[in-house]
């Protein structure tokens, strides 16, 4: 192979240049550190945080330099005071600061910063009523910057010229900060307890005047693990408090919320768009959000989603679809809130399946149960909500009563609860009901009404899982009781009132009359089982009134009035115990007028005595 001496002179070359320009780079790398003074470095930051925010700020006088992997300086002892309230608590204190400079402009004298990391600041900030804040300020860039963003938009809105004034600076955008284990204090009345969020971890993006704002930060609020997002396309806007687009998400074990649409933070606060709501406790998120509410122990779930229209003191839910519990529902909601009265729900909501026990819980509180609640439960929750909503629910459940094509209302004001049904289906029949809670008035504690037609009371009595020798039938029902008890902490023993039930044309199952006869002529006592479990007294109308007391039901009319026999009752049932004390008399049936008999027709009456346990009772016949 023959050497060639020109390929070998232009490698040579190619090589040296290489070398003198790695040379040249390392002179450039090791000499322009040495050109940057970090003096210039920190006041120019100092500056340009001041010029932005518009308050006085104060660095550490011993910088850091490093340029590797990026051009950086750190100083310690952060400190910004508040331009009204000069000699007031710092509104940003920071443990360091740690900024990303261009290199470049920094030998040049006037260094650029892009980035910034907030190293355990602690971010003070005191709202006032009129809107304003300790961080308000009229001066900086930013306050140049929202003033001509106002400007400019009010003269596009009006369809007039931009003013030649309205020059957004800019400087007026904040940058990308990250925090590093940071503080917020806030207070929101004058000698009120400020509030705090601990461990904040994130960071701010706001690139330029005219770029999204972003927000993505995790923090504790209360003992719980929270985390922020937020954004707004139109950040001046949004700071100037003029309504401007928003989309915010919070995430946290009590409460998961959603927005999507518009808000203003200025003295009208305003919000209006998507909003999506769920919490896997409402009396937990109540209580993390500080309400003064006392919610239903019992509540579990709430999910919403709904177009939300919001003011100071009052919000709409439009399009709602709303699930309590496992209670799904549609509708309008409207709450409004009062600086001398409780906050008012008001709406209406329309369900396919409702469970009326737990959505009655979402409004009061449970205890734990006990003979001394009665006297000991706090009934605060009357005082602290008003509630107006109105219900519809094709199928409606109140323990193992089920109900159809429901109407109703729930309301709470004034100290009272009240839940009325103004009309609903069940088992063949109509109903009507209410059932009111009190801490003070007429009957204070608890009322019930209740009253049902053409209700079919064998299907009632299957369901409920009442066995025994009852009358089934369609009749009616009326029932009136009273407790000076809530609802919750009220015990059988503690009801008092009335009950009456008519029927017609129904039968007593388990009772054979002519076998009753034989057994009160032979035995000194026997049992129903004795009739025949095929047996039933067939009547042609039941008639029951009783007054309830003390825990006993007194039978002051109690009549089965067959074609040929009659039944007729008297005594007490002492319900909570599951006993009867009850006189009875089997007799024939007295003629109709205009009918030929006589009412010495037929076999002589049967007195004896009902005694034992229900359902098995125990009948002890009474001879002369």
């Amino acid at each position: 192979m023959k050497f060639d001496r020109g390929q070998w002179r232009g490698r040579r070359i190619a090589i040296g240049g290489a070398v003198l320009s790695l040379i040249v780079m390392l002179a450039i790398a090791v000499s322009v550190p040495l050109a940057v003074s970090s003096g210039v470095v920190r006041d120019r930051l100092e500056r340009d945080i001041g010029g932005w925010a518009g308050h006085a700020v104060s660095l550490g006088d011993a910088p850091s330099l490093d340029f590797w992997p990026t051009p950086t300086i750190k100083l310690d002892n952060v400190v910004i005071s508040p331009a009204t309230f000069a000699d007031g608590d710092p509104i940003l204190r920071a443990d360091s600061i740690v900024a990303n400079f261009n290199l470049f402009s920094a030998i040049a004298g006037a260094p650029s910063f892009t980035e910034f990391r907030l190293i355990r600041p602690t971010f003070n900030l005191e709202l006032y009523p009129d809107g304003t804040s300790n961080w308000s300020s009229s001066q900086g860039q930013l306050a140049q910057g929202i003033e001509s963003a106002l400007a400019r938009h009010q003269a596009e809105q009006a369809g007039e010229p931009i003013p030649a004034s309205a020059i957004i600076p800019d400087s007026a955008a904040l940058g990308t900060v990250t925090i590093e284990d940071g503080t917020l204090r806030w207070i929101r009345d004058p000698g009120a307890e400020a509030e705090r969020l601990t461990a904040i971890n994130g960071s701010l993006a706001w690139t330029a005047p005219s770029a999204p704002a972003r927000a993505d930060i995790t923090a504790i609020f209360r003992g719980e693990q929270m985390t922020l997002k937020g954004s707004t396309s139109a950040p001046l806007l949004f700071f100037g408090k003029n309504t401007a687009p928003v989309e915010l998400q919070l995430s946290s074990p009590p409460l998961t919320l959603e927005f999507n649409g518009s808000a203003s933070l200025g003295p009208d606060l305003y919000g209006s768009g998507a909003l999506r709501l769920f919490s896997p406790s409402v009396r937990r998120a109540l209580e993390w959000s500080g309400a003064d509410i006392k919610p239903g122990e019992a509540l579990g779930a709430l999910e919403l989603t709904a177009q939300l229209s919001a003011e100071p003191t009052r919000a709409k839910l439009d399009d709602l679809i709303i699930m309590i519990d496992a209670n799904r529902g549609i509708g309008v909601l409207d709450l409004e809130l009062h600086e001398d009265t409780p906050p008012m729900i008001a709406g209406t909501l329309a369900f396919n399946r409702l469970d009326i026990a737990s959505f009655l819980q979402a409004f009061t509180p449970l205890p734990r149960g006990g003979v001394d609640i009665a006297s000991t439960i706090d009934t605060r929750f009357l005082r602290e909500i008003g509630l107006d909503l109105r219900l519809s629910a094709q199928s409606a459940s109140f323990g193992p009563v089920v109900l159809s094509n429901l109407a109703a209302a729930a309301r709470v004001e004034q100290g009272r609860a009240n839940f009325d049904v103004g009309d609903a289906t069940a088992y063949g029949g109509s109903l009507i009901g209410r059932i009111a809670v009190s801490e003070k008035g007429i009957d204070g504690g608890l009322d019930i009404q209740l009253s049902t037609r053409n209700t079919n009371f064998g299907q009632f009595f299957d369901a409920v899982g009442l066995s025994g020798p009852l009358p089934r039938g369609t009749g009616s029902l009326d029932i009136e009781l009273t407790s000076p008890y809530p609802t919750w902490a009220t015990a059988l023993t503690d009801l008092t009132g009335e009950l009456r039930l008519a029927l017609d044309a129904g039968f007593v199952p388990g009772l054979d009359v002519l076998k009753f006869r034989e057994l009160a002529a032979t035995e000194r006592f026997f049992d129903l089982a004795q009739l025949g479990a095929s047996a039933r007294f067939a009547f042609e109308t039941a008639r029951f009134e009783a007054m309830i007391a003390a825990g006993e039901a007194d039978l002051k009319v109690a009549e089965l009035v067959g074609p040929e026999q009659t039944v007729f009752l008297s005594g007490v049932i002492p319900y909570t115990r599951s006993s009867l004390a009850i006189a009875g008399v089997l007799d024939r049936t007295p003629p109709a007028e205009g009918d030929g008999g006589t009412a010495q027709d037929g076999p002589p009456p049967v007195r004896f005595f009902l005694g034992g346990s229900w359902p098995q009772p125990v009948i002890s016949p009474v001879r002369p």
